[in-house]
């Protein structure tokens, strides 16, 4: 799994039995997950299928009112955050179509005790997501008029990691995105396009969040599977043959 800025709910199972986790018995069916900021291994028990909900940068915090930094890089049982068995509905429902009802309606349920949205820091998502390719810390701050203190504390309130580290974590995600289109012809037009330093921090940024080199991570991309949950699988890269 790669490095991605969201967090959501997940339903994931095969014949109502857990099939996707960290280790080879899986988890449980249905939690929430936070930001991934590193890669990190998942096990799939055979064929599974997925229903889930995917936040917008802001919406975990505001709706189930965790702070978002405590589920980074892991996941809480959906029962920590609802009081109506909400694991065991979604296991018992008649398919996909009813689960997406289920869990739209609940939510719902929770809009109207939702924390306000941080206006701020909405801006701050707005700026980045529109010039992914230039921005960084030192102009959103001249932009949003504040200190550096004052808005890191808000956006990793609300968002879970800091400003910095959201910024790397989209900009791989353009990345990705350009790998997927072929929309280059060498991997340092990449590097280029996105705007890095040089090509040793593209390098590092890459494997730092997919775990690959930029050269393995084209494979690994074109080879993987895009998930609804905002996340891509990839295949491990197989070992070197020993000579």
């Amino acid at each position: 799994m790669f490095a991605t800025g969201v967090s959501g709910i997940l339903f994931q199972h095969h014949d109502g039995r857990p099939a996707l986790g960290t280790t080879p018995r899986g988890c449980a069916t249905s939690f929430l997950y936070g930001k991934r900021t590193r890669p990190s291994q998942t096990f799939a028990n055979g064929p599974f299928g997925l229903t889930g909900v995917v936040f917008k940068p802001q919406g975990i915090s505001m709706l189930l009112h965790p702070h978002p930094m405590d589920l980074n890089d892991g996941s809480a049982t959906l029962d920590n955050f609802f009081r109506e068995n909400v694991g065991e509905q979604l296991l018992n429902a008649r398919g996909d179509h009813e689960r997406v009802t289920l869990l739209a309606r609940m939510l719902r349920a929770r809009v109207d005790d939702s924390g306000s949205e941080d206006a701020v820091v909405a801006e701050s998502l707005r700026l980045i997501r529109e010039g992914i390719r230039t921005i960084r810390v030192p102009r959103l701050l001249k932009c949003l008029n504040l200190s550096e203190r004052q808005f890191e504390r808000r956006f990793v309130r609300a968002v879970g990691v800091s400003p910095h580290n959201y910024i790397r974590i989209e900009r791989f995600r353009a990345a990705i995105r350009l790998i997927k289109a072929n929309r280059f012809q060498r991997l340092s037009d990449i590097a280029y396009d996105l705007n890095y330093v040089d090509q040793s921090h593209f390098i590092k940024d890459m494997k730092a969040f997919s775990g690959h080199t930029p050269k393995h991570l084209v494979h690994a991309v074109h080879a993987g599977i895009e998930l609804p949950c905002a996340l891509i699988m990839a295949p491990t890269r197989p070992p070197a043959t020993a000579i």
